[in-house]
């Protein structure tokens, strides 16, 4: 009997370079790829569990610890998928007939496999070792196995995307940017996917209407999360953006939430009883919107500021000014309210005391919400930091409420900074590791903008200050496993080492 409980047939209806080649090839490449897959895994030392153990584990580090913050996959889809990366009897060879409504066609078993293999080399490549016990070298194994499936098929995909294509491609980034601490092909799989998304027109809610409702709205949240990650990078100043509302016709006109009647959760699993995850899909879109007001009011301030420099001053130009200035202030009382909608369940994950839930599923509900709110908190006060340089920059401080002392916007700095350090020191740890680079990468940012404080002030108390709050953020990134901290010295960083972007946050 065949390990691999679906019917397949040939492809049919595709471009002209995939349909001239018979199923039986792509069939042929899979059953090889799957073949190495399993050969590689095999010969790896010091392994704690087979091949299904592993990638169910991969799964549920994914759902508890990173979908929280990306809840970007279906997990009973993910969950079936696994049998497609094991097997001790080759499965038949496709066939021509129609699958049936519980089966897949060939190139839903390749998108499939991809997926579930690109996971895993996301999960393996992030999670901290405390959480995974297993070598960390299996993620370049399942990362080669996805990056060699999608290779067979990808002049389909690129014809026919769905939304397995841009998740893929995500979490591609993700391994890229944590096995190498670098942006290079991080940024090239993340730019695919975008890419993609565009193409695809998914800034449309008319756009995303398919046959299958879980596929209409995977295709949403990618979209959102893609969107995300774009605007944090705007307003890092990291790249110039693909996905933006002023190259959409009408703006983006898709929902944030549609007609979601299947679950994304498996719903036979305890842990995911109650409100778990409508309650993570409004911390979600409070941080898309946390960095998207920052990034559209950053760059306005911008904006206004070349607009004042190349027009001569007068009692229109003036006037105009002063209303412009007056709606950004405005703009950044509504930015700093964001922290408001925090949801009490994030603001306080260990405030459930229901007596009616069982203590096991309210510690691994907590554990979800505590990684929520590390995410939002800390991409909040980097937010606030950035709007805050943005204004000393171009001489707006009255935006943020301060005077053009030194002394008033560097007591601000040290304030958000110091609520930064509060919100990592208050998190489990794990939580935070969890995150991978893209936490460190927050760190980092964050210590730049320490380390010019100290270079720069020459106030004792504000310098006595940035120390502490310095020497506490060395010691969580000494505790976290970065590539892109790799050969850095403690002693003597320049802010410049430290501000170098390390992520393009395709992995949260």
């Amino acid at each position: 009997m065949s390990s691999v409980p679906v019917v397949i047939h040939a492809l049919a209806d595709l471009p002209c370079s995939v349909q001239s080649t018979p199923g039986s090839i792509f069939w042929d490449e899979f059953l090889h790829i799957r073949s190495r897959l399993i050969s590689r895994f095999n010969s790896l030392q010091g392994l704690s569990g087979h091949m299904e153990q592993v990638a169910h584990e991969c799964v549920d580090l994914f759902m508890q610890f990173l979908f929280p913050n990306t809840p970007i996959a279906h997990e009973p889809s993910l969950r079936a998928g696994i049998s497609l990366l094991f097997g001790d009897e080759p499965p038949n060879c496709p066939s021509t007939e129609s699958p049936g409504p519980d089966t897949l066609s060939l190139i839903e078993l390749l998108r499939r496999f991809a997926l579930v293999t690109a996971l895993c080399a996301h999960i393996i490549s992030v999670v901290p070792k405390t959480l995974f016990q297993n070598p960390k070298s299996l993620s370049d194994i399942f990362f080669e196995a996805s990056k060699s499936m999608l290779r067979t098929y990808e002049a389909y995909d690129l014809e026919h995307p769905d939304s397995t294509s841009l998740t893929i491609r995500m979490w591609h980034s993700s391994y890229a940017q944590n096995t190498t601490g670098k942006v290079g092909a991080s940024w090239h799989y993340h730019t695919e996917a975008c890419c993609l998304a565009q193409r695809m027109r998914l800034f449309d809610e008319a756009s995303i209407t398919r046959t299958s409702q879980i596929e209409s709205q995977l295709l949403r949240i990618n979209f959102w999360h893609l969107y995300l990650a774009e605007k944090t990078q705007v307003a890092f100043k990291s790249r110039p953006p693909i996905i933006d509302e002023r190259i959409c016709d009408d703006g983006i006109t898709l929902l944030e939430r549609g007609d979601e009647v299947v679950p994304f959760l498996d719903s036979s699993r305890a842990v995911n009883q109650g409100d778990l995850e409508s309650r993570i899909f409004v911390g979600f879109h409070l941080r898309r919107r946390i960095s998207a007001t920052a990034a559209s009011l950053i760059n306005d301030i911008a904006s206004l500021a070349r607009h004042a420099e190349a027009n001569p001053p007068s009692r229109e130009q003036s006037n105009k000014t002063e209303q412009e200035m007056n709606s950004l202030i405005e703009r950044y009382l509504k930015f700093t309210a964001l922290v408001n909608e925090v949801p009490p369940w994030v603001r306080r994950p260990d405030g459930d005391n229901n007596p009616k839930v069982d203590e096991s599923v309210r510690a691994y509900q907590a554990t979800c919400f505590w990684a929520q709110r590390t995410n939002i908190m800390t991409i909040f006060h980097c937010m606030r930091l950035l709007i805050l340089q943005a204004c000393i920059d171009h001489g707006f401080l009255v935006i943020v409420g301060l005077s053009e002392s030194p002394l008033s916007w560097a007591s601000r700095k040290l304030e958000i900074i110091r609520d930064f350090v509060d919100d990592l020191q208050g998190t489990p740890f794990v939580c935070i590791a969890a995150q991978g680079e893209t936490a460190v990468d927050k760190v980092r940012r964050v210590g730049a903008i320490l380390l010019e404080l100290l270079h720069s002030s020459d106030n004792a108390t504000i310098r006595t200050q940035a120390e502490v709050l310095f020497s506490a953020l060395l010691d969580i990134l000494s505790r976290l496993d970065s590539k892109a901290s790799e050969g850095l010295e403690v002693s003597g960083v320049d802010a410049l080492d430290w501000c170098n972007p390390t992520t393009v946050s395709s992995g949260g």
